[in-house]
């Protein structure tokens, strides 16, 4: 067996992989459509671009448009790569390593979110709050990875429920 496919918690390295590129891509699918679209609290490159002008908000809205196809793709990435990896197990994959890796996912896009696009970049800031949002997101976002390891490391191979056969 491959380096790539040794288990780990029941569940496949390439497995586990893919629900954390899943996980990462939903997160900011979801940042991107409640907190830019609905909320309209910023937009991704309102910190170079100023929304209050006709052409800056075109600039903001175009790259929150082009952002949410490319967090689409790498879901779409995701979601497939987890499928190959289910559709090359001798046994169902366990839910809850998966599932806490999908969550480290969300958590890390979250992360980078704050200390990249806000902090190191300075694409743009949460709520127009000059960077005081950033702290409290940070610690949300180790809280959510956190979350994400207490759920993959609560699931195990011995274990697992297996459905039960009704004929």
């Amino acid at each position: 067996m491959s380096n790539d496919l040794d288990a780990y918690n029941g569940a496949t390295r390439r497995a586990l992989l893919a629900a954390g590129i899943f996980g990462f891509g939903f997160s900011g699918l979801i940042d991107v459509l409640v907190l830019h679209f609905v909320l309209q609290w910023h937009h991704l490159v309102s910190g170079l671009y100023p929304q209050t002008t006709m052409d800056g908000l075109r600039t903001n809205i175009l790259a929150d448009g082009l952002f949410s196809i490319a967090m689409l793709v790498i879901m779409g990435i995701g979601a497939g790569l987890l499928w190959r990896a289910e559709r090359r197990a001798a046994s169902p994959l366990p839910v809850r390593p998966v599932a806490g890796s999908a969550v480290i996912g969300l958590g890390v896009f979250d992360l980078y979110d704050a200390l990249v696009d806000h902090i190191l970049l300075g694409l743009h800031q949460p709520l127009s709050r000059g960077g005081r949002y950033n702290p409290h997101w940070i610690v949300v976002s180790l809280l959510i990875i956190g979350a994400g390891i207490y759920v993959y490391r609560t699931g195990s191979s011995e274990g697992r429920e297996t459905p039960s056969e009704n004929v």
